[in-house]
């Protein structure tokens, strides 16, 4: 059978739809050696595969807009190679699959509902207009593969998609060989590291206050931002929370917020390995990533107490609710000062993350497949 995948985030392998991208296929191509697959992407990368996948290039055209180039590319150029290499099955590894049909078995993955279901993300018409098609597009797929059981009941609210036509694959820690520390970056003390991307649902900016508030006057501890680099985070580092000796002479903060470039997988191993804790203030979320990355190294989580956030991290996190710095701050503060509950958290990291691995991912994925040979 030829599957077609539109790997059109394997390019970008800091985003989390690239890293999901470059890991299944990865997985897949070690387990599969029967089936054709057919890799479309803007560009090529290098990416060791066996003779049974194809990288094919399609490239955009140069269109000004880059959301008409990429919904060009998506609805018009992808469909077209389909029918070019006469593909039996369609994966697309996000939602963009064509509202018309195929005329063949179209499987897409759906990693939340963020555009459906958080307002701020639909804000403009083109966006309106494109997440409209979407929704409408994925009513017509033939089966949806979704990444927890969080994210499939917000698929059936949302899209009202029987569940027979519904399949839940958890995501895993990547795919790694060796780590190496980040160039250029001194540890001088122990630190807290943040991984994600720094939209308004991550809460960044209130970490960076709770952080600055409750614990960078008062330990020794050092708080990582992994690619915050550029993203307009200074404004937030304020000396107001500074203690001053006799009211008025300022005291240098214990602990400092660090800015990171993006970060290769191999480097973020590293930082795993050293740090205190993943911390994770995120108030919504279709499976996060980071959490597997951070238990595949045995590390605690301090992370917002939110639904799927349980799901993946069972017993391995310590639930703080993020609506403000001051019940964030507090409970991080709580969890640096109690040596058995991070003890705890560590050893129970080391038994969930056994439960995410891309060879089962990879398994349920072509499960999915073969309902349609």
């Amino acid at each position: 059978m030829k599957i077609g995948i539109n790997a059109r985030f394997l390019p970008q392998p800091y985003t989390g739809i690239g890293k999901y991208s470059y890991n299944l296929l990865s997985a897949l191509a070690q387990l599969d050696e029967k089936n054709e697959y057919f890799l479309f992407t803007p560009q090529l990368v290098d990416f060791p595969l066996p003779d049974n996948f194809k990288q094919i290039r399609v490239p955009e055209k140069d269109y000004r807009s880059p959301s008409l180039r990429k919904a060009h590319w998506e609805h018009t150029l992808i469909p077209k190679e389909i029918k070019k290499w006469s593909i039996d099955l369609a994966h697309f590894l996000y939602p963009s699959n064509p509202l018309i049909k195929l005329g063949i078995p179209t499987i897409v993955t759906v990693h939340d509902m963020i555009p459906w279901r958080l307002p701020q993300y639909n804000k403009h018409l083109r966006s309106k207009l494109y997440h409209m098609y979407a929704k409408w597009a994925l009513k017509r797929a033939d089966h949806i593969i979704t990444v927890s059981d969080f994210s499939k009941s917000e698929i059936q609210q949302i899209i009202k998609t029987e569940d027979k036509n519904l399949s839940v694959t958890h995501l895993a820690p990547p795919i790694t060989h060796y780590d190496e520390m980040p160039p250029g970056l001194h540890l001088r003390r122990k630190f807290l590291l943040y991984v994600g991307g720094y939209d308004s649902r991550k809460n960044v900016p209130m970490l960076m206050i709770a952080y600055q508030k409750f614990i960078a006057n008062y330990n020794p501890i050092d708080l990582i931002l992994v690619g915050a680099k550029g993203k307009g985070l200074e404004e937030f580092i304020t000396d107001e929370f500074t203690q001053k000796v006799a009211g008025q002479f300022p005291v240098k903060p214990k602990g400092r917020v660090i800015f990171t470039e993006a970060l290769q997988d191999s480097e973020l191993c590293a930082l795993y390995k050293q740090t205190t804790a993943l911390v994770h203030p995120s108030i919504y979320e279709g499976f996060n990533l980071p959490l597997v990355e951070a238990m595949k190294h045995g590390r605690p989580l301090v992370i917002s107490d939110i639904p799927v956030n349980r799901e993946v991290a069972g017993d391995a996190g310590f639930y703080v609710d993020p609506s403000s710095e001051n019940t964030f701050g507090i409970g991080l503060h709580e969890f640096l000062h109690n040596a058995d509950i991070q003890k705890k958290l560590a050893e129970s990291a080391n038994v969930r993350r056994k439960d995410f691995n891309w060879q089962q991912t990879a398994q349920q994925t072509l499960d999915v497949y073969n309902l349609f040979m």
